[in-house]
């Protein structure tokens, strides 16, 4: 069973460089002038290994699976309907995501649908994958006359999770935004000195709540599985005892309560209970805290508009392409929304207006005209 290991200090160059052990994703959602859509999502499939095919002397080329079969590992997070098309690269592409955050992408599947609000309505996935592959996408449409408006916001929700001490505890709404997120508010408003003060206090308040979070679940795994000694009434003594809430112990799982509880009682009565029950007490408490394993899952979210770009909160703007990174961090205390507004020009509203401007013109002049 692999165990997560995660310390304050690697969740944070995590956090920094965006490495992760899952395959970056990247989305094109290409809109037409009349509102069909175009989707090619790019993924790093898992290929046999061709060392395996030379050594049995058979090439295995022809046994990948054609477009109504699965893809092998299935990198793009729901199930796979026919409709989709695939297409697979002959070896696998660096794709810059992000400045200097590359990827290796090597399989494409594409789909047109009538709307955009289309694809998610027919996503099938699993439950822990819901927040990723199923957003909320819609498109809205705004006769103007001269302009047809559109309005396009795509929400995706709130990592699902459950945690015995809840963030409310220790950033403010705003804060966790910010944190997460990078509205910056009336934060903009902050010197480097200033916005840097603030920051390493909310960093500390995050990791503080993270800690906590580990402590508690531990606790209550241990808790279960101990019967000579009532830990429930040392429990806030517990807590604040020794320097179990260091930064080298940022995340305290069993074994690391464990080993404290074993000072505080002075015995060697709990760290002969994990080794018993190591892999029960470690299988809880992964299961417990499997949100992190989603904290660098990493979409790159872009749109191709066809209009004039009015308003977009994107961070990125390349041409016509729109661009978000959407990724498990920016899901953890909220929804995410990504929004768009543009325009797009009614050729023949002009020409008609320009129709008839002249007419009236040509209808005054003639009436001047009669009169003389």
């Amino acid at each position: 069973m692999k165990k997560i290991k995660i310390s304050l200090t690697a969740l944070a160059i995590l956090a920094a460089t965006g490495c992760k052990t899952n395959d970056k994703i990247r989305m094109v959602t290409t809109i037409a002038p009349n509102g069909q859509v175009h989707r090619e999502i790019y993924a790093l499939e898992n290929r046999p290994v061709q060392e395996e095919a030379d050594m049995e002397g058979t090439d295995k080329s022809n046994e990948l699976p054609v477009a109504e079969k699965e893809i092998y590992g299935n990198p793009f997070l729901f199930a796979l309907t026919p409709d989709w098309e695939i297409t697979r690269f002959d070896t696998a592409f660096k794709y810059n995501f992000w400045g200097n955050d590359s990827g290796e992408l090597n399989v494409k599947i594409s789909k047109d649908a009538a709307s955009i609000e289309q694809y998610s309505k027919e996503i099938q996935c699993d439950k822990d994958k819901q927040s990723y592959a199923a957003p909320e996408e819609s498109l809205m449409k705004k006769f103007r006359w001269f302009y047809t408006c559109y309005s396009f916001k795509t929400v995706y929700k709130k990592l699902q999770y459950e945690s015995p001490v809840p963030i409310d505890d220790h950033l403010s709404k705003e804060e966790q935004i910010l944190w997460t997120q990078r509205n910056m508010g009336g934060y903009n408003l902050m010197n480097g000195f200033e916005m840097y003060n603030y920051l390493d206090d909310v960093n500390r308040q995050f990791w503080a709540w993270y800690s906590l979070n580990c402590w508690e679940i531990s606790f209550e795994i241990v808790k279960k599985l101990t019967t000579e000694y009532d830990l429930d009434t040392d429990r806030e003594d517990l807590y604040n005892n020794g320097d179990i809430l260091t930064e080298k112990n940022n995340e305290i799982d069993p074994e690391v309560l464990c080993s404290s509880l074993d000072i505080y009682y002075k015995t060697t009565y709990f760290s002969k209970l994990y080794q018993t029950h190591k892999e029960l007490m470690d299988k809880d408490f992964e299961a417990a805290i499997s949100v992190i394993n989603h904290l660098f899952d990493e979409i790159s979210y872009e749109l191709v508009i066809p209009g004039k770009l009015t308003k977009t909160n994107a961070p990125l703007i390349q041409s016509d392409t729109l661009i978000w990174k959407v990724d498990g961090m920016r899901l953890l205390f909220d929804d995410y929304a990504l929004s768009a507004e543009y325009r797009i020009a009614n050729i023949w509203a002009f020409i008609v207006s320009g129709v008839v401007i002249l007419i009236a013109v040509g209808s005054l002049g003639w009436r001047w005209r009669m009169r003389r």
